[in-house]
C-alpha cells in the first residue's frame, strides 16, 4: 500500500473569505480615527467587525482565540483581562452549569414524559386543531427550560413520529406546518426565559457590563413571557386561518399511543426533575419577592447575596453527589468530556468580551453613537425608537448569527438608553436580547432553523414566508407589549 503524499492545501473560497475578514481588521488599524473615536478605538472596532465576520462566514472557533490576541494588542485590555472578561466571566460558568442541568433533565426521560402527558390530556382529544395547539404549547414550554438545539432535535423527531402515525407524506401542508410550528414554538420558548439559554444570558451580561446595572431573570420573564405567548397564539392563527393545512386524517389519531413506551416515573427521574425546578425557583425568587418586600428585608437580602450561578453550581454538585443504587444522578466526567457544547460556550464568551471592549470609555464608540443618534432619538417618540430597535434586531438576527446581533444591538441600545430620559435601559436591552433570539428565516441565522430547513417534512419556501411574517410580528409585539409591560 502506497501512502498518499501529504501537502498543505486550502479551499480557495475559505482562504478568500478569511483574507477579506482580516483585511477589514487591517483597514481599521491603519485608518485615522474619527472623533470622538480614538486611535485605539478604531483598532477595537476593526477587531469587533472582523471577528463577527469570521465567526459568521469562516469558522466558529479559531476566530475566538484570534480575537483574544488582537484585543490584547489594541491596548484596550491586557491578555489576562481578555481571558478574565471572557472565559473568566460568570456567564461562561453559568452556561456550562445550566447545560449540565438541561442535559440531565432530558436524559432522565422527563421531557418525553411531559410531552406525552400533555398530548394525552382531554383537550388534546377534542379535534385535530386542539391537538396541534396543545402540541405547539408543549414545544413552547419545553423551549422555556431547555436549550433550543436539543429541544429542536427532540421535537423534530417527535413531529416526524406524529406524521408517520397519521399517514401524511412529506410534501403535505400538514407535515410542513407541524414541523414549522413546533420549531418556531421552541424558538419562542427559548426567547421567553434566560433559563438554560445562553443568548438571553449574553444580552443580560452585555447590559450589565455596559451600564453597571442589573436585569434579574424575573424582570426578563415579565417582559418576554407575555410577549412570546401572544406571538405563539399569532403563529397558531397564521397556521389555522392562513395556511389552512388539511387535518382530516388527524381526526383518527390515537393520542394514547404516545404514552405506550413511557414507563412509571422512577426515583432517579424524580430527583433530577426536583433539583432542576427547585433551582429555577431560586433563580427567579428574588425578582418575585422584591415586588412584595422592602429592599432591606433580611430574606430578600440573603437571597440576593447568592447569584444565579451559585444555585446552578449547587445543582450540579447535587446531581453529581446524590447516588441511587450507588450510581450518581449524572456522570459529571462524561457530561464535561462528551456532552457539553464547548464551541457554543466559547462563541458566547467572545460575544460578551467584544461587547465589553467596544463599550470601553477609551474606545469612544459610545460617544460617537450618542452624537450621531441623539438628534434622531430626541426628535422621535419613544415607541418609534423602540420599534426601530426591535424590527432592526429581528431583521438582522435572521441574516447573521444571534450572538453577533445581540452583541451589536444590545451594546448600542444600552448606550442610547443611558443618555435618554424617556427610554428604559432594562426594557430596551431586553427588547434587543429577546428579538436577537427570534430567528425564523434563513439556515445561516440559527442552528434550529438550519435543522428545520434540513428536515424531510419541511418546506423551505413556507419557512421563509411565514418566518418573514413572524419577524414583523415579533418586532411589533416586542415594542407594543414587552417594552410597555416592563417600562411602565
Amino acid at each position: 500500500m502506497i501512502n498518499k503524499k501529504e501537502s498543505f492545501k486550502w479551499d480557495i473560497k475559505y482562504l478568500v473569505k478569511t483574507f477579506i475578514c482580516l483585511l477589514v481588521i487591517f483597514i481599521f488599524w491603519v485608518l485615522p480615527p474619527v472623533e470622538p473615536i480614538t486611535s485605539m478605538g478604531m483598532k477595537v472596532i476593526g477587531v469587533f467587525i472582523g471577528t463577527v465576520l469570521l465567526l459568521s462566514i469562516v469558522d466558529t472557533i479559531w476566530p475566538v482565540f484570534l480575537s483574544f490576541l488582537l484585543l490584547s494588542m489594541t491596548g484596550v485590555m491586557s491578555l489576562n483581562e481578555v481571558i478574565q472578561g471572557s472565559l473568566g466571566n460568570w456567564i461562561f460558568a453559568f452556561v456550562v452549569a445550566s447545560m449540565i442541568m438541561t442535559n440531565a433533565l432530558n436524559e432522565s426521560g422527563f421531557t418525553a414524559r411531559l410531552t406525552s402527558k400533555i398530548l394525552t390530556m382531554k383537550i388534546s382529544r377534542k379535534s385535530p386543531w386542539s391537538f396541534m395547539f396543545v402540541y405547539f404549547g408543549i414545544c413552547y414550554l419545553v423551549g422555556c427550560f431547555m436549550d433550543q438545539v436539543p429541544a429542536t432535535a427532540f421535537f423534530l423527531a417527535f413531529s416526524n413520529e406524529i406524521i408517520n402515525r397519521i399517514g401524511y407524506d412529506a410534501k403535505s401542508k400538514f407535515s410542513n406546518t407541524l414541523v414549522l410550528g413546533s420549531i418556531f414554538s421552541v424558538i419562542l420558548g427559548g426567547a421567553a426565559t434566560p433559563i438554560s439559554h445562553p443568548l438571553a444570558i449574553l444580552g443580560i451580561g452585555i447590559f450589565e457590563q455596559t451600564t453597571q446595572m442589573e436585569i434579574s431573570l424575573f424582570e426578563y420573564m415579565v417582559y418576554a413571557v407575555p410577549t412570546t405567548l401572544i406571538l405563539l397564539a399569532l403563529l397558531f392563527a397564521i397556521i389555522r386561518f392562513i395556511i389552512k393545512p388539511d387535518v382530516e386524517k388527524a381526526k383518527d389519531l390515537d393520542v394514547d399511543k404516545f404514552s405506550e413506551d413511557i414507563k412509571p416515573m422512577q426515583l432517579r427521574e424524580k430527583a433530577i426533575a426536583s433539583i432542576f425546578f427547585i433551582t429555577v425557583i431560586f433563580w427567579v425568587l428574588p425578582g418575585v419577592l422584591q415586588i412584595f418586600l422592602p429592599k432591606d428585608n433580611l430574606i430578600l437580602m440573603m437571597l440576593k447575596k447568592y447569584s444565579i450561578t451559585f444555585w446552578a453550581f449547587l445543582a450540579v454538585i447535587l446531581l453529581a453527589f446524590i447516588r441511587i443504587d450507588n450510581k450518581p444522578l449524572i456522570d459529571l466526567k462524561e457530561e464535561m468530556n462528551k456532552k457539553i457544547s464547548w464551541a457554543t460556550i466559547f462563541f458566547i464568551s467572545i460575544g460578551v468580551l467584544l461587547g465589553s471592549a467596544v463599550s470601553n470609555e477609551g474606545v469612544g464608540l459610545n460617544d460617537f453613537v450618542i452624537l450621531k443618534l441623539r438628534p434622531i432619538i430626541d426628535n422621535s417618540s419613544t415607541m418609534l425608537v423602540v420599534l426601530l430597535f426591535a424590527l432592526g434586531t429581528c431583521t438582522l438576527t435572521n441574516f447573521s448569527s444571534n450572538v453577533s446581533t445581540i452583541t451589536i444591538m444590545t451594546g448600542v441600545a444600552a448606550s442610547i438608553a443611558m443618555v435618554s430620559p424617556s427610554l428604559s435601559p432594562q426594557a430596551l436591552c431586553i427588547t434587543t436580547t429577546m428579538c436577537g433570539s427570534l430567528a425564523y428565516v434563513l439556515p445561516s441565522s440559527f442552528a434550529p432553523i438550519a435543522m428545520l430547513h434540513a428536515d424531510d417534512n419541511s418546506d423551505s419556501n413556507l419557512i421563509i414566508k411565514i418566518g418573514i411574517l413572524m419577524v414583523v410580528l415579533s418586532g411589533i409585539g416586542a415594542s407594543l407589549i414587552g417594552y410597555n409591560i416592563l417600562a411602565n
